[in-house]
């Protein structure tokens, strides 16, 4: 009977690895699957024991192939395109993978799903998906394109050997939104490193941005539709009160949403671009705000919490309860949450106590120890039943 620390693990969906190698090839830049597959990967390599193989896309200045210790990094082609660099990514991904070989399949997304069910069946070995949320629910997709997901989706999850879920939360909202449950699945959490988001040098942010006396609202991540960014604007468009919102990202709806903070005629918010620096501008942050419309269990938000600030996310099945360690707000709702915000602006009392709470489940129940013990013993379960 084989055990994991003889495994080699083959993960698959992630199109940037490292994060930073995409320097403007792509207009979309990563998001939460290749931050959580790099760290992921980081964790489990602690145990010089395991190997990791990992297939991302080549942009230009990367090597086809690297290797260091155990970590083995592929790196494949792919067509530009917003229909087709996903698309032909998980392809060329599946065609690589063929001639590697691997114990374990660690699926990330739907199509990576898909296709590496396809790549199980013929190499023999179990499959573990993890959906980070539902395509289907993606708002830049028209109808034709959700259904089509939503037959993917079906497909995937429930041929898989488990679907691991970020929370119950998500499990919830997958059960509800695909009406059925895998046969079989856990729920694991990611893990953080809770304290590097302790400490921050927030003067420095302060000081980029002329903060002064103002509260900072902050939002961190990908400039695009689901990320409901353009409610979070319309909300503040008539919201009186000495405050600075800071946009930190950078994707295909920049300009759009700068059309929009210009028609509106705001003055306080700032679009920072990509930024390194997250642990300092959480730390200079006042209120943090998730107003996504479809999520999995974003990293950026643990971040957060860990770093002790007053949260306002949405309606989506995350691992908050409202008014106790979050406000939650309805997605897409301008009025729900300008209250939200209104309410957290007002009330410093009410963002330390949300604030404390926050920090206090996010370094108790999101360590990458344990996110890596029960992955382990998610592995040792399912390698023998396969062999």
């Amino acid at each position: 009977m084989k055990q994991f620390e003889d495994m080699k693990l083959l993960i698959l969906g992630s199109k940037e690895y490292p994060v930073g190698t995409n320097t403007g090839e792509d207009p979309i830049p990563s998001g939460g699957i290749e931050v959580y597959v790099e760290q992921f990967a980081e964790e489990l390599l602690k145990n010089k024991e395991h190997a990791v193989k990992i297939i991302s896309r080549r942009f230009k200045g990367s090597n086809g192939f690297e290797q260091t210790d155990n970590l083995y990094i592929y790196r494949v082609p792919w067509i530009k395109g917003f229909f087709l660099r996903n698309a032909t990514f998980n392809f060329m991904t599946f065609l690589k993978a063929l001639r590697i070989d691997f114990d374990i399949v660690h699926a990330n997304g739907p199509i990576a799903t898909f296709f590496g069910l396809i790549l199980s069946k013929i190499k023999k070995t179990p499959i573990i998906a993890t959906p980070h949320g539902l395509a289907l629910e993606q708002p830049q997709y028209n109808r034709m394109i959700k259904e089509i997901f939503s037959v993917l989706e079906k497909i995937a999850y429930s041929k898989a050997s488990y679907v691991v879920f970020s929370s119950e939360q998500e499990k919830e909202s997958f059960k509800r939104k695909l009406d059925f449950l895998p046969k079989k699945y856990r729920v694991i959490h990611p893990g953080i490193d809770a304290e590097r988001f302790k400490t921050g040098n927030a003067e420095k942010i302060k000081k980029e941005f002329s903060v002064g006396t103002r509260k900072v609202i902050t939002s961190i991540g990908r400039l695009i539709d689901v990320k409901g960014l353009r409610y979070l604007i319309r909300a503040l468009a008539d919201l009186k009160g000495d405050f600075l919102l800071l946009i930190v990202g950078d994707g295909p709806q920049r300009r759009e949403l700068e059309a929009l903070v210009s028609k509106s005629n705001i003055e306080h918010i700032v679009f920072t671009g990509q930024r390194t620096d997250i642990s300092d501008i959480l730390s200079a942050t006042d209120i943090f705000v998730l107003p996504s419309l479809s999520e999995g269990l974003p990293l950026v938000l643990l971040e957060a919490m860990a770093a002790g600030k007053a949260c306002v996310v949405t309606d989506i099945g995350l691992p908050v309860v409202n008014g106790l360690d979050a406000l939650v707000v309805k997605a897409g709702d301008v009025k729900d949450l300008r209250a939200a915000l209104v309410k957290l602006l007002d009330n410093e009392e009410l963002r330390k106590e949300l604030g404390k709470k926050a920090e206090k489940k996010a370094v108790e129940d999101y360590s990458w120890i344990k996110t890596v013990e029960d992955y382990s013993s998610l592995f040792d379960e399912i390698v023998p039943a396969a062999i």
